[in-house]
């Protein structure tokens, strides 16, 4: 079998070199750790690192997996290229509640033009993960068993790095609901050998098998910063699998731990671009000189910045969402509640617009200061959303009272008038699944809530927000354009 270009990306030698140094340098304490402008690993990183002795290489290491979760590519693909949150944007694009106004960057994910297998956005995605997968191999494959806490500590966050990667994989290449004997995609271990697909039971397993092991690991490990995996950040992810998956038992326990990290804010119109909330479990700082300008998150979602969004690249919430959410509720200011016109400015000290700002367009995401300047941090993970996880695996087991409970102590934080829920069984589900989609819209979770709910895409829905020309589709729940196809360079490597 031929060596795979994306999946046996072969380690690069400064890789390998700082890895030798971390093993078998002396110890020492670190007491700061400031990744934020490391980018790619160099020869002047393994001299540093040679110097500094201890765990630092594998900070540094840990550190290029994390600048790459956040940066991408750089850039040097292409402006939708920026990394996890371009793929989170993207796979809500697919979804039935945020729409475009026009075919731009994004666009191909919005009318679902990039499944094919020679789709540049299909590449992006499947060298993205693997990439990751690939790096955490190196760590993992490398740190013995038996070495010391303060080392075994990178091998665990390693584990969560491959399995974080595996879930995205899994649920973008095939159906979330096909039998565990479905072919699916590869699992690669590092050993620079082509593999053959495996299937969906195999990579699940892999994936559960990876977070158990973090979670275990990482108990009781004291991270410095939210930009680090912890035990609460593996936890939060384990949920995600199990309610997935549907073990309600086990979503219940893990969203438990997620919902626990910090509090929930009272004030929802701070633009959720700063790690320092209270909601923040885990994701990215971003600085002047770590922001990728254009080529970010913010420049395509944040609508008082003179970006993508600005220049008339609108992200709409689908009107009918809009019109679920109650006049009370602190979350109808996410959206402009009418038309704009050019130089109005939203937000005070801001870019004055030279465009407009019609009725529906998102405001939930704003990066400061104004012009031409995108240093939002990236935030990956938020505890509320596993208020909505724990109130759902309640209801499913028919435990009634106590999701109500759940779902108000977010709720009531919300919306002031809110008041408990008398809905019981499918009625309560359905309340609640209706609370994910206003909560988490934008955060990346629509559409993969909507493949294991088996739910369609329908835009023939009579919304009344921008649709972008030819968007308006509907497609069944298990249709082919669902799922993205494994890329034509792979399948020619692998062949």
């Amino acid at each position: 079998m031929k060596m795979n270009k994306f999946i046996n990306l072969r380690l690069d030698k400064y890789f390998v070199f700082i890895l030798t140094i971390a093993l078998f340098a002396s110890c020492s304490d670190i007491d700061d750790r400031d990744f934020e402008d490391e980018r790619y690993l160099t020869e002047s990183h393994a001299a540093a690192i040679n110097e500094a002795g201890g765990t630092i290489g594998l900070q540094a290491l840990d550190g290029a997996i994390l600048s790459y979760l956040r940066d991408g590519e750089n850039g040097a693909g292409s402006t939708d290229e920026f990394g996890l949150k371009a793929v989170d944007l993207g796979m809500d694009l697919r979804g039935n509640d945020m729409d475009m106004s026009r075919n731009t960057w994004f666009g191909a994910y919005n009318n679902y033009d990039n499944v094919i297998l020679t789709s540049n956005d299909n590449d992006f995605i499947w060298e993205f993960f693997y990439k990751v997968i690939n790096n955490a191999n190196g760590i993992i494959n490398t740190i013995p068993d038996t070495s010391p806490e303060e080392t075994l500590v990178f091998k665990y966050k390693s584990h969560a790095y491959r399995a974080i990667a595996y879930f995205y994989l899994i649920r973008i290449y095939q159906h979330t609901r096909a039998d565990d004997s479905t072919e699916a995609i590869p699992i690669d271990f590092g050993d620079f050998v082509g593999q053959p697909n495996s299937t969906v039971g195999q990579v699940k397993q892999q994936i559960i098998d990876d977070l158990l092991i973090a979670y275990n690991g990482l108990d009781g490990y004291a991270r410095a910063s939210k930009q680090e995996v912890d035990a609460s950040v593996v936890a939060a992810y384990l949920a995600r699998y199990y309610l997935t998956y549907e073990n309600w038992v086990e979503a219940e326990r893990f969203a438990d731990i997620a919902m626990s990290v910090g509090s929930i804010e009272s004030d929802v119109t701070h633009g959720y671009d700063e790690l320092s909330l209270s909601e923040v479990i885990w994701g990215s700082e971003v600085t002047e000189a770590t922001s990728e300008v254009y080529a970010s998150f913010f420049s395509h979602m944040s609508q008082i910045n003179d970006g993508y969004s600005g220049w008339n690249h609108f992200k709409t919430v689908n009107s009918n969402l809009y019109d679920m959410i109650p006049a009370t509720d602190k979350r109808l200011a996410w959206f402009a509640d009418q038309q704009y016109g050019p130089g109005v400015i939203l937000v005070p000290d801001t870019w004055g617009h030279y465009n407009i700002t019609p009725k529906y367009t998102s405001l939930k995401f704003i990066s400061q200061p104004g012009p031409g300047v995108f240093i939002g941090d990236y935030i990956y993970l938020r505890n509320t959303e596993f208020y909505l996880t724990k109130a759902e695996a309640l209801a499913r087991q028919n435990k009634d009272s106590e999701a109500q409970q759940v779902l108000y102590d977010l709720n009531s934080v919300r919306d002031d008038s809110y008041t408990l829920s008398t809905n019981t069984g499918q009625d309560l589900i359905d309340e609640i699944l209706m609370y994910r989609r206003i909560e988490l819209w934008g955060d990346g979770v629509a559409s993969f809530d909507m493949a294991r709910l088996g739910v369609g895409l329908n835009r023939k829905d009579g919304r009344e927000n921008l649709v972008m020309p030819g968007a308006d589709l509907d497609i069944a729940p298990m249709d082919a354009r669902m799922i993205f196809q494994i890329p034509i360079r792979e399948i020619d490597a692998a062949n």
